[in-house]
């Protein structure tokens, strides 16, 4: 603990969030800002009276800690619920997302004016099939829907046979569910009048267009559109699932591993590395503009938003406190994002993520330090063997809980797929910059189209072995024991007396 002192703070901050999420139907916000205001006078006061290393004080800090985790939920939970339409026979909202075929309906992503959002399914036109088609592709990104509804419902509520279900639609911001026969809706254009993100979601389809008129295939266009621009509705089912048994899903979604390749491009770019120290300092200003206008222009999706958010807050902690990647600046990229959206503690996305980054930065520094090859590609490689072990070690408990099986060739799958990612997403840069130059754009185009079937192919034939996965489907309690193994190894190994005696001599 007094090497981690913001896990005094983190874990009674997440166990008030848990808490709250458990028991949130007996919560009251106003009363959880009252104790809040008295446990925070309370510790002012023990902070003048006592050391801030008393017992007393330190458990006042905590007691804050999980208050605030515990009213910062019980909030944001209150006031989606509270965003449920109370008419129940009509829904209006603007258009967040391109309209999405079901088999027997068509799903309409619905923008409320508080920002949360309405899924309406819209029957399909059994008599006359084709005007579906050409009656959605019609609709644009920040029109107006308005339908009449058969039945709409809240997501709050999660008990019944798709209990689980809405409640993963309520964590994501959907508040209601709605169903409307066809021909009991209409639609207003009125895409000047939309907010910033769904000009951004606007920004992302136009990009997708342009990569479907400039001569990528069908396969490759929709791996190619996951990883440069976030657009993953086109990805067949069939590679999905050949991405997640291989343990390589995460490559299909923008998270930190790909803003952390684009960081490394943009450091080139910026001359970083070979800038004097003060003058680092804007160029990772720059960077962290570079990011967002990136994310801007992608449209904005949840994971990259949550990756771009904590490589800001680590370039800025880099900046002041000179550390390029410590337990500390994880610690408060993960605060701030659960104090922007408390609803980031249910997401998969998220707590892989954080998962991951805490473990390169516990043991990063160590593997750097006692890594015996000091050749730079054989040391790069034996670094990102150790690296991609970790992760894999350290998600693997979460992801069985998921989704029920561990990719057993996780490690060699994200080995051997790793140059064909920085391949296509450096080849995806430069068919940008060339796009205006016909026989450049044209041989980057054979490029990509080589490079993310190849992808696939590899992708395809490792999770067809016999054993890629195992099987296993852990309860809360013994995937928690998991963790708490894996927490026990851990202090273990950054307490080892003989290693420390060994730094010391």
């Amino acid at each position: 603990m007094k090497n981690y002192p913001l896990l005094r703070l983190i874990i009674p901050f997440t166990l008030g969030m848990i808490g709250a999420n458990l028991f949130v139907s007996y919560m009251s916000t106003p009363l959880l800002l009252i104790l809040c205001c008295i446990v925070l006078a309370l510790s002012f006061f023990l902070l003048k009276t006592l050391k801030p290393q008393d017992l007393t004080f330190g458990i006042a800090a905590m007691t804050f800690s999980f208050l605030v985790g515990m009213t910062l939920y019980t909030r944001k939970h209150h006031s989606m619920a509270d965003s449920t339409p109370q008419d129940t026979t009509f829904c209006q909202g603007l258009l967040s997302e391109l309209p999405t075929p079901k088999p027997h309906s068509w799903a309409l992503n619905l923008q409320q004016d508080d920002g949360t959002h309405i899924l309406l399914y819209i029957g399909k036109n059994g008599k006359v099939p084709e005007n579906d088609s050409i009656l959605y592709a019609s609709l644009h990104i920040g029109d107006t829907i308005l339908a009449l509804t058969r039945h709409l419902e809240g997501t709050e509520n999660g008990e019944g046979e798709f209990g689980a279900f809405r409640k993963h639609l309520f964590h994501h911001g959907i508040c209601a569910t709605a169903y409307a026969t066809c021909g009991q809706w209409t639609f207003k254009p009125g895409r000047q009048h939309q907010s910033l993100t769904l000009f951004a979601k606007e920004i992302q389809t136009d990009l997708h267009h342009i990569y479907e008129d400039n001569g990528l295939n069908q396969e490759a266009s929709t791996i190619v559109e996951a990883m440069t621009i976030g657009r993953k509705t086109d990805i067949p089912q069939k590679t999905r699932n050949a991405y997640e048994h291989a343990g390589v899903s995460h490559v299909l979604a923008l998270s930190g591993f790909h803003v952390g390749i684009i960081v490394m491009f943009i450091q080139a770019f910026f001359l970083k590395n070979v800038l004097p120290l003060r003058w680092q300092r804007v160029s990772n200003l720059l960077i962290i503009v570079t990011l967002w206008c990136y994310a801007f222009m992608t449209g904005m999706p949840p994971s990259l938003i949550r990756a771009t958010l904590m490589f800001t807050l680590l370039l800025l902690c880099q900046s002041i406190f000179r550390d390029n990647l410590s337990s500390h600046s994880c610690a408060i990229a993960f605060l701030v994002m659960l104090c922007i959206n408390p609803f980031y503690l249910h997401d998969i996305g998220f707590q892989l993520s954080f998962l991951s980054v805490a473990s390169i930065s516990l043991f990063s520094q160590q593997i750097m330090a006692e890594n015996p090859i000091r050749n730079g590609i054989l040391h790069f490689l034996q670094s990102l063997l150790c690296i991609t072990a970790l992760c894999t070690l350290f998600t693997a408990p979460l992801v069985a809980y998921h989704f029920g099986r561990i990719p057993l060739l996780a490690i060699a799958s994200n080995l051997i797929l790793t140059p064909f990612v920085y391949l296509l997403m450096f080849t995806s840069i430069l068919w940008w910059v060339f796009l205006w130059c016909v026989p450049v754009h044209s041989i980057l185009t054979d490029l990509l189209n080589w490079t993310a079937s190849t992808m696939n192919t590899i992708v395809e034939t490792i999770s067809s072995l016999p054993y890629a996965t195992l099987k296993w489907h852990p309860d809360l309690l013994t995937t928690l024991l998991c963790y708490l193994v894996l927490l026990l190894l851990t202090y273990r190994i950054k307490n080892n007396p003989k290693k420390r005696n060994i730094h010391d001599t």
